[in-house]
């Protein structure tokens, strides 16, 4: 029969060999976990830069503008002045800025729509890690739940208890035979013990006593 000690190790080593397995499916939970949320943090950096860019555009579209705006103020000023020459050449530099602000313009349109594609991907994805980092949290739960009940009904197991109601049962049937020794070597204790002579009770002595006086008394007084 096992005894106590090897089938509680042997519980132990079980239990070891489950929870090693349940820490190696929580190992694998967190390493995707942690590569979703590197992934989501690589995403953010691409759609800010995305956004960065869009940005720049629009400042490089707003600059052009105000240049084109200023060119155009300084060929109205030499019309006025009737400088043909140098209002033409500010006409061709107001030209060549907003030539360049609608070129900005296009390059804006084309930037936003990428930047909304990316946002947009990136909303989903990050729905995607967030779910998924509730699931993990859910199933880790649930393992550690099975690992207790796992653990519990491993140490409350029948086999334990069948050895036990065993341990017990050999408890008796010892006692029982320790029993059956006592009874006979106190019988035969009893039976090799000398009988002693009853002592004579208080009353015949003093009789006897009284006997022995009379004769004595009665003697001297026939002498």
């Amino acid at each position: 029969m096992k005894g106590f000690k090897e089938i509680s190790e042997q519980i132990r080593e079980g239990i070891t060999r489950f929870i090693e397995s349940v820490d190696d499916t929580e190992s694998a939970l967190d390493k995707t976990i942690i590569d979703m949320k590197a992934r989501l943090a690589e995403a953010k950096d691409l759609v800010a830069t995305a956004i960065a860019e869009e940005q720049r555009l629009k400042r490089a579209y707003q600059e052009a503008m105000d240049s084109a705006e200023i060119w155009g103020k300084k060929a109205d000023a030499a019309s006025q002045v009737e400088n043909l020459e140098q209002a033409t050449q500010a006409r061709q530099r107001q030209q060549q800025h907003l030539s360049r602000a609608d070129d900005y313009k296009r390059q804006i349109v084309t930037q936003s729509a990428v930047v909304e594609r990316l946002k947009t991907a990136l909303h989903d994805f990050y729905h995607r890690c967030r779910d998924a980092a509730k699931r993990a949290e859910t199933l880790c739960h649930r393992q550690k739940q099975t690992e207790t009940r796992a653990e519990l009904y491993k140490l409350l197991s029948d086999e334990i208890e069948g050895d036990v109601s065993k341990v017990f049962e050999q408890a008796e049937q010892k006692l029982k035979a320790t029993e059956v020794e006592a009874d006979i070597w106190e019988q035969k204790n009893r039976n090799t013990t000398p009988k002693t002579e009853t002592t004579p009770d208080k009353t015949d002595l003093d009789q006897a006593l009284a006997d022995l006086k009379n004769d004595i008394l009665g003697s001297r007084r026939n002498d």
